[in-house]
């Protein structure tokens, strides 16, 4: 430890006289950052970002100070910081007396020497703020001071028993000073002359030791400087406090009890604990399904199946889910979202279970926005997809359009798994069903479903007639071929719907083959030769003929070519036309 602090020997400082003006300047500005910062760090905890700026700046002051003026002493009266001989610090009142806590326990001047380190600053302000504002230690100035091991602070001071509070000249108070002590491995200081005796003044008559004036309940801290210190810190506050206090208040409530939940489970909560906790958060659940707070309400579900069943029943929780009333909440809370954001609600169907395919099943029978009725569809569709015979029963609902849903879902599936419950599906009454019926068998292989779209044109409208035409036109195929010769060859075929005949045309143009040639040459000659209204149904056949595609159709309209009968020879000539332009 640094001891050139001695009894009545010379510090390592400059002597006061010397001292230059910048100097004091300087050690002035120290003293009064040295305050500022006690009184901050009295007013806040230590980790507020005033305390710590500010003693971060107190360091960098103090190396800055004794690496440019070297050595500066500090003395200390009842109401004064000293430097040389000019007053630095002198106490407007006794809440803001910084020299007193030095003079009170006897420490009578400070040097700070160059190479002095920030802990050594630290250590500083611990010890001056342990010994002032409203909790006080036990310990003094002087004590702290030697345990903190300042190596590059010199401090001389008074014996405790001295008279603090005495009127002792400066001389004398000088020639009493304790010298600091020294480490062990420096030599002893060479023995000086005592000083002379001198004629002292009578002593008063306050008590030794600690000064007694100092009430320990005071407040140290300077009003104006709070304001000030206030004042600065309080935009930053309370943008931060608005900050916090917008957020607190933007958590929803089931987000913060499941969060509190979640917290007591997570702190080993006893086995009573945990049903209290299995009781209270079916409605943290049924709360967050109100919101629309899916992604809560999995965690809940997840978080009470992992509790004692006792206060838990998953069979009622699916059975409330499904209600009507409580289907109606839910589809409100999605039509309201974006399709993009309905991922969450599908995840927590899967959760559910088994039973998240009849509540997303229903949930999209009540949607009215498209977008959410397509993503739900999607997501049943990718959940059925190894099971289809899941959505059965919802095949026999009396609602139409949810019978419909399901068969539209059954295309995007599509496969032979699907072929069954679209032969269920075809036996409903309503054409719009049927025809969602026939759309669908287009995602199944044609000779599967087959044998369904022929059944569909049972009863069909002329709209549903020509759809399912349109499929089985997909490939040839003799029975389907034979099937649609029988139309031609029906006496109320004239009577049908244009559109009905042109696809029957096509449809046996593109199916048949030798099969049909010969009927379709008897439906060429058929007629008298004076009946005009058969010439359009000659020239269709003709064209049939042409376009099925085997060389006995080529024949046959060749040998019609060599007829008498005027209509049945221009209808060959046209039709064997087509097949040289698509030659």
């Amino acid at each position: 430890m640094n001891t050139s602090a001695r009894a009545g020997g010379t510090s390592a400082a400059q002597s006061p006289g010397a001292l230059p003006a910048p100097a004091i300047k300087a050690a002035g500005s120290w003293v009064t950052m040295l305050a500022r910062t006690l009184k901050t760090c009295r007013l806040y905890d230590a980790g507020n970002p005033a305390v710590v700026r500010f003693r971060d700046e107190l360091r960098q002051a103090t190396h800055q100070l004794v690496e440019a003026h070297g050595a500066l002493k500090f003395r200390f009266t009842r109401d004064d910081v000293l430097c040389g001989e000019q007053s630095l610090y002198p106490a407007r009142s006794r809440d803001d007396n910084l020299a007193y806590p030095f003079h009170r326990d006897g420490v009578r001047s400070l040097t700070l020497n160059p190479g002095i380190e920030p802990g050594e600053v630290d250590l500083l302000v611990d010890s001056l703020l342990a010994v002032t504002g409203t909790h006080l230690d036990d310990g003094d100035l002087v004590t702290l001071l030697w345990e903190a091991d300042l190596r590059h602070v010199d401090v001389e001071f008074v014996p405790a028993e001295g008279d603090v509070g005495s009127t002792t000249s400066a001389a004398e108070a000088e020639g009493a000073l304790m010298p600091w002590p020294e480490g062990e491995d420096e030599e002893p200081p060479a023995p000086e002359a005592a000083p002379a005796p001198q004629a002292q003044a009578p002593a008063t008559t306050a008590p030794s030791g600690r000064s007694e004036d100092w009430l320990l309940g005071d407040v140290t801290v300077e009003v104006e400087a709070t304001y000030a210190e206030l004042d600065t810190l309080a935009p930053g506050e309370t943008e931060r406090f608005r900050r916090e206090f917008a957020a607190e208040h933007k958590v929803p409530g089931v987000i913060a009890a499941l969060a509190i939940a979640t917290a007591c489970l997570h702190a080993e909560a006893r086995a009573e604990d945990q049903g209290e906790l299995a009781a209270f958060l079916p409605r943290v659940l049924r709360g967050a399904l109100s919101a629309g707070a899916w992604n809560e309400a999995r965690e809940a579900l997840r978080t009470l199946r992992a509790l004692p069943a006792s206060a838990w029943s998953n069979e009622t929780f699916v059975q409330e889910l499904l209600q009507p009333v409580a289907v109606a909440q839910v589809v409100e809370r999605l039509d309201q979202q974006e399709p993009a954001a309905l991922g969450a609600f599908i995840a927590l169907a899967a959760e559910v279970g088994d039973a998240g395919v009849d509540w997303m099943t229903l949930s999209l029978s009540e949607s009215q926005r498209h977008g959410t009725r397509q993503v739900l569809a999607e997501a049943i569709a990718a959940t059925c997809r190894e099971n289809p015979e899941r959505l059965a029963p919802w095949l026999s609902d009396q609602r139409w359009y949810v019978v419909r849903n399901i068969v539209h879902i059954l295309g995007w599936i599509g496969g032979p798994g699907v072929v069954g419950l679209l032969q269920v599906a075809l036996r409903n009454p309503e054409a719009r069903v049927r025809s969602q019926v026939v759309a669908a068998l287009a995602q199944v292989d044609l000779k599967l479903a087959r044998p369904l779209l022929v059944r569909a044109l049972e009863g069909a409208d002329t709209r549903l007639f020509c759809q399912v035409l349109s499929r089985l036109s997909g490939a040839r195929d003799p029975a389907t071929a034979r099937f649609l010769v029988a139309f031609l060859q029906q006496e109320r075929f004239a009577q049908r719907p244009g559109e009905e005949r042109r696809a029957i045309y096509a449809a046996i143009a593109s199916t048949g083959g030798d099969e049909v040639v010969s009927d379709l040459e008897e439906e060429l000659v058929r007629g008298n030769w004076f009946d005009r209204s058969l010439e359009i149904h000659r020239h269709n056949v003709a064209r049939c003929l042409a376009r099925s595609g085997p060389a006995s159709a080529r024949a046959t309209l060749e040998r019609a070519l060599q007829s008498k009968r005027t209509p049945v020879r221009q209808a060959a000539v046209a039709a064997l036309n087509t097949l040289r332009e698509a030659a």
